[in-house]
């Protein structure tokens, strides 16, 4: 299994039982799994594989566990049984929901900067690595291409069909320059917001006029 590397964090004068709660509650955290198409086909078609995957992802039930409009789009182009189907049977063998999530803008942006970025990625998995990256979530795909492009920005993935799911975070030059981008999105979405509640308290300001006996003269 995948194990996530997470922030170091520096301690000092603490307890032991105070830096062991720490750990506890970081472990406690699951990440949101993300599915692309290809383990979803190979999921259905295949029950057995599902039981395998859900060994190796312990967490699949007890995580948020999604897949994107893009597979959705994907199956139901690839397949004669369509995503429905497919999605209905894997969340009963799940014995939980399986929610889609939407692919953003800001998704779609960083999906264009990943495939002109990194040789051999296209669409439309370079949008389901992107919802992975800006979601923070753990991408799941049977799909080689996928999961090197995964590695190589420092995105967390599992493929079940590898012996050992453990990838070594190496930051390299462009892992570094995939974050950057990825951060530099990520303030984007939020600065929008921030500034619209700005501008509008500077309105109410500008059109609130002190009113003086001049003004009725």
């Amino acid at each position: 299994m995948l194990n996530v590397i997470h922030n170091t964090v520096t301690v000092n004068n603490r307890s032991n039982s105070d830096l062991n709660e720490c750990v506890k509650t970081d472990i406690q955290t699951p990440k949101k799994n993300v599915l692309d198409s290809c383990i979803g086909r190979r999921c259905y078609e295949n029950p057995a594989y599902f039981d395998m995957l859900k060994i190796k992802v312990s967490n699949l039930s007890t995580s948020t566990t999604v897949f994107t409009t893009v597979s959705e789009y994907e199956i139901n182009k690839r397949t004669d049984y369509g995503f429905n189907k497919l999605h209905l049977q894997l969340e009963s063998s799940l014995d939980s929901e399986i929610p889609i999530g939407q692919i953003s803008y800001q998704m779609h942006q960083l999906g264009i900067w990943l495939c002109d970025h990194i040789q051999g990625l296209h669409l439309p998995d370079n949008q389901i690595l992107a919802y992975a990256m800006l979601t923070d979530s753990v991408l799941i795909t049977c799909d080689k291409g996928l999961e090197y492009a995964a590695i190589s920005v420092g995105q967390d993935v599992i493929n079940p069909d590898n012996t050992i799911n453990e990838h070594a975070k190496i930051r390299t030059n462009f892992s570094k320059l995939a974050q950057n981008k990825l951060n530099q999105i990520k303030e984007k979405i939020s600065i929008p917001v921030q500034t619209i509640k700005e501008l509008h308290v500077q309105t109410i300001k500008k059109t609130v006029r002190k009113i003086t006996w001049d003004t009725f003269a």
